[in-house]
């Protein structure tokens, strides 16, 4: 049987296969993901409202098929609602399931922690408003995001056609733009690519570097009692070895 390690299911916020992806790339033999998307094309509070309705009937569904955890996808869905929000999300839905439930952010508040980061740089490529939410989102929980900067894109399918260096080159001026030294870059949205370059960042700027798909991954494999050498994906991953 495929995923005799390990299967997770992934409440998708939208359409869109970048974060299995990266996923597969990142995650040892043995582990499958199912994957149920959403419905958010446009990043408006309307589109994130109607997704947020429907999360806990589709967790419902994956813990039926047989998944060992769920993680819920799209930290828009949180931020525009504050801090506290995603664990009472996971809380209520974790009364309703047998498959352990958390989220892709926090999952990011869970790396964030484990490498000790103190002072981040934000690299998105959302709006200035949603990029403005994490900022509080993150602070909320005792970080200081010393420089930030989105592409301002608004349809979810457009971030998915930005360049592939896009998050490279958007996280690297940033770090250097700061007045103030950050030990951790956060390259947030799994929607673009980003694990082929996590370790140059980390080489190139001599710091700590999270994504989101990484942090994703990561985390989901913990919530599985998965270990394994993952070489390649940043200090993130090596913690699993």
């Amino acid at each position: 049987m495929y995923g005799w390690r390990g299967i997770l299911g992934y409440v998708g916020p939208a359409a869109g296969a970048e974060l299995v992806y990266e996923f597969y790339q990142m995650a040892p033999k043995g582990v499958l993901i199912r994957h149920s998307p959403g419905t958010i094309r446009q990043l408006d509070r309307e589109n994130i409202e109607r997704q947020t309705a429907t999360i806990e009937e589709v967790a419902t569904d994956l813990d039926e098929s047989g998944v060992d955890a769920i993680m819920i996808g799209g930290a828009p869905l949180f931020t525009t609602q504050g801090v506290g929000s995603e664990a009472e999300t996971c809380a209520r839905i974790q009364q309703k399931v047998k498959a352990r439930v958390s989220s892709t952010i926090m999952a990011v508040i869970d790396a964030l922690r484990t490498m000790e980061a103190r002072k981040l740089i934000f690299a998105t490529p959302f709006e200035d408003w949603l990029g403005q939410n994490m900022k509080s989102f993150l602070e909320g929980y005792g970080f200081e995001v010393v420089n930030l900067g989105g592409l301002g894109v608004k349809r979810n399918a457009d971030i998915a056609h930005l360049q592939d260096h896009a998050a490279y080159r958007l996280a690297k001026r940033l770090y250097f733009e700061a007045d103030t030294k950050a030990d951790t870059v956060f390259v947030h949205c799994p929607r673009w690519p980003t694990i082929d370059y996590i370790e140059l960042l980390e080489r190139e700027l001599g710091c700590t570097v999270i994504s989101s798909s990484q942090s994703t991954t990561w985390h989901a494999l913990k919530l599985m009692n998965i270990r394994d050498d993952i070489p390649g994906y940043g200090a993130l991953m090596r913690t699993l070895a």
